[in-house]
């Protein structure tokens, strides 16, 4: 029998110690509550250990590097550091970074059903639909967007300095959007204002710095000026180059309804009451916006054309495509000038007599108040009325309704007057 030298004898218990070591990776592979580890490539050492383990029975779907690719130091590691490693995974979900609470609560206090919005509802608050899409538009497409360029990250890092070089961005505006009115400016900041007060509220802030912030000062401006009562007799009646500027001005100039409720028109708020024509208004800027208005049979047959040759379906909208926000301002400017190129009216003389396409409500509001229609004038305009007024043109009851029908058709007279004849 021959007889191994000691250097023999070393080489075969290195090659036991790697094949060990082979089979007690294969075996850890398998047993339960354990660990294994994986090879990743790594420049400086060619591959670095990382340690994966079982919990339970069933492996955690994340690793974590040993930073080596001692397989003793490794074992190490992944022995020493399992309870730290393993909890910290766990309990990932509990830490919130204030960057994400801070962004959280912006996005999700003008949701729909939003659990903030129920508590300002409990102490008396409340938004309308309309009002409350457009404070969430102005949070996310607004506020955030300054927030996140100035890096904040919790709401205790939002001061007074802050907000107020927000409102001087808001008031300048950019080279893409013209700034705000400070009007505007004031209800858009109360939203804001609302949110620190929820938060001041629940415990969560101690101060509201809108609290302390100065107010923009509103200027006063200019008086909205309208045509006189009789430059616009058949102007209607002319053929105009644009169809929707032509509809856009006969229904302002011809109801005295507001921009944005034309917008809203729908095919099917077009009624019809004892064979008289009114628009039924169901959203208005205000409680007393939502009205029925009298609709003239001229300008009917007008819009119901353009519906038709739309193909218009009976829930579209009929001035402007779903989904889109608004008309935009220059559709309204580039009305008003087709309309005063009948009335040869100048781009200077609107602008002296300040007459946009809004003055059309107010000419319609002088037209009925010369003619004296009463105080249905007001009701028509959705303008605040009292009890009594609201009861008396109520079109649901019988006595209501003959009361609305006689003074729609006292509309239609004065508009057969002083437009369309």
């Amino acid at each position: 029998m021959t007889q191994l030298n000691e250097n023999d004898l070393n080489k075969i218990k290195a090659a036991m110690q790697v094949i060990y070591e082979y089979n007690l990776q294969l075996i850890r592979k398998h047993e339960p509550e354990k660990y294994y580890f994986e090879k990743v490539k790594n420049k400086k050492l060619g591959y670095v250990l990382y340690v994966r383990y079982r919990d339970n029975g069933v492996v955690v779907p994340s690793h974590w590097t040993t930073k080596t690719n001692d397989m003793i130091a490794a074992e190490q590691y992944a022995i020493e550091n399992r309870e730290i490693l393993l909890n910290k995974y766990y309990g990932r979900d509990n830490i919130k970074k204030p960057c994400n609470e801070l962004y959280s609560i912006l996005r999700k206090y003008y949701t729909a059903n939003s659990e903030y919005l129920e508590n300002d509802i409990s102490r008396g608050k409340s938004i309308s639909s309309r009002a409350r899409t457009s404070y969430h538009n102005f949070i996310t497409r607004q506020f955030i967007p300054y927030l996140k360029k100035n890096k904040i990250t919790d709401f205790e890092q939002i001061d007074v300095p802050l907000l107020a070089r927000f409102q001087n961005q808001l008031l300048k505006g950019t080279d893409k959007e013209a700034g705000l009115k400070p009007q505007t400016i004031k209800i858009y900041l109360w939203t804001v204002s609302n949110i620190f007060n929820n938060l001041v509220i629940n415990g969560e802030l101690k101060i509201n710095p809108c609290k302390n912030l100065v107010k923009i000062k509103i200027k006063k401006e200019r008086i909205r000026g309208c045509y006189e009562i009789t430059k616009l007799k058949r102007v209607f009646n002319k053929t105009w180059r644009n169809q929707l500027y032509y509809l856009l001005c006969i229904v302002i100039y011809t109801t005295g309804m507001r921009n944005s409720e034309i917008e809203r028109i729908r095919v099917k708020d077009l009624i019809v009451i004892d064979k008289v024509h009114f628009i039924n208004i169901i959203e208005s800027k205000t409680e007393n916006g939502i009205r029925i208005v009298p609709l003239h049979d001229f300008v009917y047959r007008k819009i119901m054309c353009y519906v038709r040759k739309n193909k218009k379906k009976d829930t579209d909208l009929i001035f402007k495509n779903e989904g889109t926000v608004k008309i935009m301002s220059k559709t309204y400017e580039r009305a008003n000038l087709e309309l005063a190129e009948f009335t040869k009216y100048t781009q200077g003389q609107l602008l002296q007599e300040n007459i946009t396409f809004y003055s059309g409500r107010h000419f319609w509001k002088t037209l009925m108040d010369s003619e004296k229609l009463g105080d249905i004038e007001e009701y028509f305009m959705g303008h605040k009325v009292s009890a009594n007024v609201a009861k008396r043109y109520n079109h649901k009851d019988k006595q209501g309704r003959k009361k609305l029908l006689e003074r729609a058709k006292k509309v239609f007279q004065i508009l057969d007057k002083y437009i369309f004849v």
